[in-house]
């Protein structure tokens, strides 16, 4: 997920820039990212046909050769709320870049999801009058784009059902993106909710496209816990994975890595944003090998448990180089 405000982004890029080793192959670091996606999207393709595969941000990869190919849809933050902070309207002329650039998508029948950021409390939603004309402008906004929106909380730990915009129940087992109205962006549950009670909860509520982790601090979910939420819900489900980071904090990540000295040479700086996610070279094979390839790969653990498709991100990673 985009984790900063435009406040610190661009401190954010020199420092990891200023860590990044002076040892950095000449490449197209942005060519290799989108060569990343679409490695991704062939090996889930050549695995399971339906799997979905959905970047978020950096929506002006869209005009890259094969990237719209290899995606069903994307996710967008801050479009309307949240570039220069929780609560904050984005900047008039960010969202119109961002709208001109998401059409290439729709247009390509691609699925448009926007989440937006309206809450000042980056944790706990509330509902004020002012709060709720915020979120009525981001669904209007969105829709009217031809787009589907959500609003949540920064940390995404709050099952956020916003007022007026409540799902719909669904009839009927979502097998198509294009009948997608009523998303959910949820990666972790808080600790007044129980495992059980958080899946229970998301399969109640009538949402018809739910982006969730693969875990939760008690472990992976199991097949026959995503197959039951499936079930229960009837919507897709789709698994967030970061590719451009990795994270102290994942199955895949080894207890040496947690000294500096004893980290592979393609494990950059730590984010100074986000305690325990490191920059990676995501060109690097070893990295890649991580991500897809093997029965123990982060994307291959994601379609054993029986997720519907994969949520990719930190996109933007290639601009930290």
């Amino acid at each position: 997920m985009n984790r900063f405000v435009s406040s610190v982004r661009a401190a954010f890029v020199f420092l990891l820039l200023a860590g990044c080793g002076d040892d950095l192959p000449d490449l197209d670091f942005r060519q290799e990212m989108v060569d990343f996606v679409i490695e991704i999207s062939d090996y889930a393709e050549s695995e399971d046909s339906t799997f979905l595969i959905f970047p978020q941000n950096n929506p002006d990869l869209w005009s890259e050769e094969g990237y719209l190919d290899a995606v069903d849809g994307i996710g967008q933050e801050e479009l309307y709320y949240g570039y220069d902070g929780d609560g904050v309207a984005t900047p008039a002329e960010v969202t119109s870049e961002w709208e001109q650039e998401l059409r290439h998508f729709r247009d390509a029948g691609k699925l448009v999801l926007t989440v937006d950021y309206p809450f000042d409390d980056p944790e706990t939603p509330s509902f004020t009058p002012q709060i709720r004309s915020k979120i009525d402008s981001a669904y209007s906004r969105s829709q009217t784009q031809g787009f589907v929106s959500y609003c949540a909380v920064r940390e995404l730990i709050s099952i956020t059902v916003n007022p007026g915009h409540e799902p719909e129940p669904n009839m009927e087992p979502i097998t198509s993106l294009d009948d997608v109205k009523d998303p959910i962006y949820i990666l972790q549950h808080g600790e007044s909710l129980s495992r059980s009670k958080f899946l229970d909860s998301l399969a109640s509520l009538w949402f018809d496209l739910i982006v969730m982790d693969h875990a939760d601090d008690d472990g992976l979910y199991t097949s026959a816990e995503i197959s039951g939420l499936k079930e229960k819900s009837g919507a897709i489900i789709l698994a967030y994975m970061s590719i451009g980071e990795a994270e102290d904090y994942r199955f895949y990540w080894k207890e040496e890595w947690d000294r500096k000295q004893d980290r592979p040479e393609w494990i950059e700086e730590e984010n100074p944003d986000w305690e325990g996610n490191y920059l990676v070279r995501y060109w690097e094979d070893a990295w890649k090998q991580i991500i897809f390839g093997t029965d123990s790969s982060y994307l291959d653990v994601i379609m054993a448990q029986g997720f519907d498709g994969v949520y990719l991100d930190k996109i933007d990673s290639y601009s930290s180089f």
